[in-house]
């Protein structure tokens, strides 16, 4: 836990499997397809807060890669990155750890 970022940290509750209808529900509460699974909400002198899409530290294939998931993550990656905030995926503890210190540096 970083010192300064742990009272300045969210965790999107954005993965799982439901029904149809919570599905909905949740969508018109704000729930985002792609959305990151981490937000850092501590501005830096150049981004807003910081996005961060966690993934585990494999060598994902082609096709994982091309998934429907995948594609909308990436996508909310450049949307975030398009209007002053940092977005990332992490592969890992130590890759996640590098780029938020990173990000607390820029």
């Amino acid at each position: 836990m970083h010192h300064i970022l742990k009272n300045y940290f969210c965790k999107l509750n954005n993965e799982g499997r439901r029904t149809v209808k919570q599905g909905h529900n949740l969508k018109l509460m704000g729930l985002r397809a792609g959305a990151s699974d981490l937000f850092i909400y501590y501005p830096t002198m150049t981004y807003n807060g910081l996005w961060l899409e966690v993934k585990r530290n494999k060598i994902y294939t082609k096709s994982e890669m091309q998934t429907d998931t995948w594609i909308l993550q990436q996508e909310f990656l450049s949307r975030v990155k398009s209007v002053g905030y940092a977005g990332e995926t992490c592969y890992g503890f130590e890759d996640g750890l590098r780029i938020i210190e990173n990000y607390m540096l820029s």
